[in-house]
């Protein structure tokens, strides 16, 4: 509402009359103005009314002399207060009196300066009222009671896909569908959410009667609202709740503590961990700043702040210093969120209990730790498995090797592998070399003992261009380098030069070469692994084989034990080897059971290749699809059974010496042919008298029966 103020006016202060003067002094002082009127006030400055100058000019021949009090026209005063733009002036009176509150007299204003300043409101007030009618986003039209159009806004133009120009000031009737306007002329009553359709637009319509004071209709207003910009409003609030009430639920289920930060440090939301964690409900810090929270002792540190002054991800280790979580150790991480614009717009902080975390890390390396020794026994199982087909493990003996092998084959350890000839060195460093990290890069295999020395050098080491005569002008590279990021099997150790053995030695300590004929050292990254069936213990006490050599390499020493030692291995070693050689020459052959017992009772001094080269001969050389005995070799024909010697330790008087004899010669007896029957055909005594003297001296046959005889059951199957 326009309350009128002084400024907004030109108000004439010091032309008055008092209720005692006289018509003289009225005329005197109207004389040359340009005002027909003059305010009247009493001697304490209250308005009274006003005086016109014209009645008085009528009566002046006769009433110059008079009082003014019988001229005073009695009229209401403009007060400061009132709304000029709802004021009504009575009367002819070109002046308007103003007085304030409690009708003191104040001053004048011309009526003409009156309704210049109005007219200029007036124009003000429409062209806001306008403005306001053209932003609203909704229609308006406003019909006359003839039911003209006199407002029509933009949002109408839109809705109704008719200008202003074409629409204004005309009838209702225009407008395909007049939204129900006239009827609301008619009645007089409003209707409110009123549904329709107009120009394709599905809308609500509000239809208002225009009211005067007196209560009658002068026309009608429609205010329409499109339905659609609603619907898609919803929706969005719609999908906004939704994603504010998964936002909260995922914030509520973190298992981390999470506390929320403006741009000042004040904490807007904590979760339900952060409360756990940190043993503080949300009510006592909901509205705190990160700092006061540290005045106030709750903790010692904050990321928050941390995070606030440096403008980036910011973690602390701090302490709760207060509550039920005194003492309590926690790690926080502060991450600060910046707006569209740069500025820095809030700070959200992770929390977690240390504790936890600790917890978590022992769960994590128990479980590594748990995966390396599955890993493992995986790996054991495999080859126990037999999942190799050139590798037999039944015996115990052969499960120990690979037992070993397994273990080593994880590190990078110098290994040496014993054994007799043929008992299969190279196949057991095979094995090594696959089940390590090293098995993507090449195995290299060297004879020692079959290559001259002078050769030999250069083929371990390499050699420079024109390092002798010969030589290739680029060079060569060498088997070290060559297994650079692999292995390198030396086999025949126990025949490398002493010479050699130096530089190998060095290989072994500072993992570098020189090339023959070369200055610059190589460093290599290759693992060693030497074989030799040469007692290299003696050949040291001997002097032909280095000492310190000897324990470079003896680091771990895999010794493979020979076949006469492990019978057990025998029959699933001729059955592999039977079944690869028939595949290979495409036969079908098979052994006799007096073979079989044949080549089971034999020692195999050259172990699984001589097994292997005599099975081969045998099914090369045999026609018929049976091997009998006259198709074996001439040693394994007359081969006769041997008991190995017993001994004495010390003397002893002779019936302890028969009786340890016996003891000793049965217990060697079951060892070697593992069934009664076998042991009293050898020794020529009856089977019941083999089972009393076991009996005699508690020698357990259980064990040494049960397995023997399953391998020659087995054996008799193949």
């Amino acid at each position: 509402m326009f309350l009128i103020n002084i400024s907004h006016f030109d108000i004439i202060r010091n032309i008055l009359l008092y209720e005692g003067d006289s018509v003289e002094v009225a005329l005197e002082c109207g004389r040359g103005l340009p005002y027909c009127s003059l305010p009247v006030v009493s001697t304490s400055g209250y308005f009274i009314g006003l005086i016109s100058i014209r009645a008085l000019l009528r009566e002046k021949p006769t009433a110059e002399k008079r009082s003014l009090a019988a001229y005073i026209k009695k009229v209401t005063a403009f007060s400061i207060h009132d709304n000029p733009l709802s004021y009504q002036w009575q009367g002819s009176e070109d002046i308007l009196p103003i007085t304030d509150e409690n009708n003191q007299y104040i001053g004048f204003v011309s009526m003409h300066e009156f309704y210049r300043i109005l007219n200029t409101e007036y124009k003000s007030m429409a062209a806001e009222y306008s403005q306001i009618l053209n932003s609203t986003y909704n229609g308006i039209i406003v019909i006359n009671t003839e039911g003209q159009i006199v407002i029509y806004n933009s949002a109408a133009e839109r809705i109704l896909g008719k200008s202003r120009a074409e629409i204004y000031g005309k009838h209702m009737s225009v407008i395909t569908d007049d939204g129900g306007l006239m009827e609301t002329l008619e009645t007089g009553q409003p209707s409110v959410g009123v549904k329709t359709l107009l120009n394709g637009y599905s809308i609500i319509t509000n239809r208002t009667p225009l009211m005067d004071d007196a209560g009658h209709v002068v026309g009608a207003m429609g205010v329409f609202i499109d339905v659609s910009d609603l619907d898609r409003v919803s929706l969005e609030l719609q999908v906004n709740k939704a994603l504010a009430s998964e936002l909260n639920a995922i914030i509520e289920s973190s298992y981390d503590g999470l506390y929320i930060a403006d741009r000042e440090g004040k904490v807007i939301r904590v979760n339900s961990s952060w409360e756990k964690i940190c043993g503080f409900s949300r009510q006592e810090i909901l509205g705190k700043t990160a700092k006061e929270l540290v005045t106030m002792g709750l903790y010692d540190n904050s990321a928050a702040l941390l995070a606030l002054e440096k403008r980036e991800t910011s973690t602390v280790m701090l302490e709760i210093t207060s509550g039920p979580k005194k003492g309590q150790r926690i790690i926080a991480t502060g991450t600060p969120v910046f707006a569209e614009s740069g500025d820095l717009d809030l700070v959200v902080v992770n929390v977690r209990d240390i504790t936890a975390l600790e917890h978590l890390k022992a769960q994590l390396d128990e479980t590594r730790e748990l995966s390396r020794r599955y890993a493992n026994e995986l790996n054991e199982i495999r080859l126990q498995c037999n999942k190799f087909d050139d590798i037999v493990v039944k015996s115990r003996a052969m499960q120990k090797v690979i037992e070993m092998v397994i273990r080593v084959s994880q590190v990078d350890s110098t290994i040496i592998i014993t054994g007799e000839s043929g008992v299969g060195k190279e196949v057991i460093a095979q094995k090594i070399h696959l089940l390590s990290n090293r098995k993507d890069h090449s195995l290299i295999k060297i004879n020692c003992g079959a290559i001259p020395e002078n050769l030999l050098e250069s083929e371990l080491f390499g050699y420079e261009g024109g390092a002798f005569t010969g030589a290739r002008k680029d060079g060569k590279i060498g088997m070290f380098e060559l297994a650079s990021g692999g292995t390198l099997l030396l086999d025949e150790i126990g025949d490398l030069s002493l010479n050699l053995q130096v530089k190998l030695l060095r290989v072994l300590q500072e993992r570098e070469i020189v090339r023959v004929g070369g200055i610059k050292t190589i460093k290599i990254d290759t693992r060693i692994i030497a074989a030799t069936n040469k007692d290299l213990v003696l050949m040291v006490r001997q002097g032909s084989f280095r000492e310190d050599l000897f324990y470079r390499l003896n680091v771990v020493n895999i010794k493979i034990p020979p076949l006469r030692n492990r019978k057990e291995d025998l029959p699933p070693l001729i059955n592999m080897i039977l079944h690869r050689l028939n595949t290979k020459y495409h036969r079908k052959k098979h052994l006799s059971s007096s073979v079989i017992e044949r080549l089971y009772l034999y020692d195999w001094p050259g172990n699984i290749r001589e097994l292997e080269n005599t099975l081969e001969r045998v099914i090369v050389l045999a026609y018929e699809d049976v091997i009998q005995l006259e198709h074996l070799p001439d040693f394994l024909q007359n081969n006769e059974i041997k008991i190995a010697p017993v001994i004495l330790k010390n003397i002893v008087p002779l019936k302890t010496a028969i009786e340890e004899t016996e003891c000793q010669l049965l217990k060697k007896a079951l060892k070697e042919y593992g069934t009664t029957r076998k042991v009293a055909k050898v020794l020529e005594v009856n089977q019941s008298t083999i089972v009393r003297k076991m009996q005699q001296y508690h020698i357990d046959k259980d064990d040494a029966e049960e397995h023997q005889e399953d391998a020659y059951a087995h054996l008799l199957r193949i």
